[in-house]
């Protein structure tokens, strides 16, 4: 994974953590009469509103009161130009644009504040058609990987003009799956630039072709007990110090090719528990998971060994991984001239083999992202 790869989905998972935290983060702006702010969730992309819309695409947008986070009762919706964006509903919050033919209309939208007082205001967008699609897997830039049948399939994308403005809006997929069977399409969600399918059944040859560029993507559709091979992923030669955490990841693979929606049971324990604790437990219900995660904690200077495994693959009879981690801590010499001089003093031992630092992390961080953006708005495809 190159590092723009992983700095996309760290920014991606950063940025959509806070704005699920904040109820959305928006491209926002200011209507003609001042009186309104108009507003639609876009997820790292919320520094323009004046993004174009795409052909047959919808938009959700909403309505502040100017200068506040009030968000205002619409009561009506009108559109200068039906043919290039309609007004498809209207409801309390919010009101569904639908773009047809490319150009400029005004939106105008009537609301109501918390006093009783109608606010109207006025504000444009425009319709422009998409030339660069950019598809790509959720956990690796090759054209090629592997998913779980009956779990999610991520597809990320970058809808752009010729000249590299973002287009935005959901219900609107062009692409083609062979055999169309394959993958189903569940959904495209305001704010997040992926398509979400659902693997139907094994299929050694799935594709997806853009029907704006040129981008493709083949797919391996695999029983998730077919997998036998991960590997141990602990990044920084899994170092920690006493008292100190750090995950663990299991990265699933068939044969050379990534698995990029595991969601397998896992297990995982401490083999020296007088240096480390090593759990599957990432909440307060059970001692297992299904993200690839073990969560290993530094409790005494040494060497930490643990295992993780994963019982569901190779046909029931499971993987089983083993590791070391370097269990480090922070001395702090005598007095004198080197008493403010503390320095990291580290077991000495030879580390696991690891795949690429954050190889397995990064994408599971825009999955994450995504279910969180789901969670806040869910909107079926039509």
């Amino acid at each position: 994974m190159t590092s723009s790869r992983y700095l996309r989905f760290v920014q991606l998972a950063v940025l959509a953590a806070a704005c699920v935290g904040l109820e959305g983060c928006y491209s926002k702006a200011t209507g003609y009469n001042g009186k309104l702010t108009f507003a639609y969730a876009a997820g790292l992309q919320f520094e323009n509103f004046g993004k174009p819309i795409a052909p047959g695409a919808k938009l959700d947008l909403e309505a502040f009161a100017n200068g506040s986070e009030d968000n205002l009762v619409i009561t009506g919706a009108t559109s200068s130009r039906p043919a290039v964006i309609a007004i498809g509903k209207v409801s309390s919050h919010h009101i569904v644009l639908v773009a047809g033919e490319p150009g400029v209309a005004d939106i105008e939208i009537t609301a109501r504040d918390g006093a009783g007082n109608t606010l109207v205001d006025r504000m444009f967008l425009h319709v422009d058609k998409p030339t660069v699609h950019g598809l790509q897997h959720a956990c690796t830039e090759e054209r090629e990987a592997a998913y779980v049948v009956g779990e999610n399939v991520h597809v990320f994308h970058g809808l752009a003009t010729s000249d590299r403005r973002p287009v935005i809006g959901y219900a609107y997929a062009p692409v083609r799956v062979a055999p169309e069977a394959a993958l189903e399409l569940l959904s495209q969600t305001q704010g997040v630039d992926a398509y979400t399918f659902r693997a139907r059944a094994p299929n050694p040859k799935v594709s997806i072709r853009s029907t704006v560029d040129d981008s493709a993507l083949s797919f391996r559709l695999v029983k998730r007990g077919e997998l036998k091979e991960a590997t141990l992923n602990c990044p920084n030669d899994c170092r920690t110090f006493e008292g100190q955490s750090r995950y663990v990841v299991a990265n699933v693979t068939l044969g050379e090719t990534p698995v990029c929606n595991q969601n397998t049971l896992t297990k995982a324990r401490s083999l020296t528990p007088e240096i480390c604790s090593v759990t599957a437990k990432l909440d307060d219900e059970t001692d297992e998971n299904r993200e690839q995660l073990a969560v290993l904690k530094g409790l005494k200077f040494g060497v930490c060994k643990y295992e993780v495994t994963l019982p569901e693959l190779d046909g029931g009879r499971g993987v089983r991984l083993t590791g070391v981690a370097k269990i480090g801590r922070v001395e702090f010499p005598g007095e004198g001239a080197e008493a403010a001089s503390p320095h990291l003093v580290l077991p000495p031992v030879v580390s696991v083999r690891t795949l690429l630092a954050f190889g397995w992390i990064a994408p599971k961080l825009g999955v994450l992202v995504l279910v969180a953006w789901r969670r806040r708005r869910r909107v079926a495809v039509d």
